[in-house]
């Protein structure tokens, strides 16, 4: 997931919109926020066929 390559380099506080058309991103996207200790922001949301992650960093 290059979504969590683009988290390591942000601050504290900061936040990563994700756009993904993948329906497994549904379940996989906020699994691995979690096990890489980040936290999703709000649940995910679907627009048409994107779905839109927003994942906040903590550590």
């Amino acid at each position: 997931m290059y979504a969590l390559d683009a988290l390591k380099t942000m601050k504290i506080g900061e936040v990563l919109q994700i756009i993904a058309d993948c329906p497994q991103s549904f379940q996989s996207v906020p699994e691995e926020t979690v096990k890489h200790g980040y936290e999703l922001v709000i649940n995910p949301k679907k627009i048409t066929q994107d779905i839109y992650f927003y994942i906040r960093v903590i550590k």
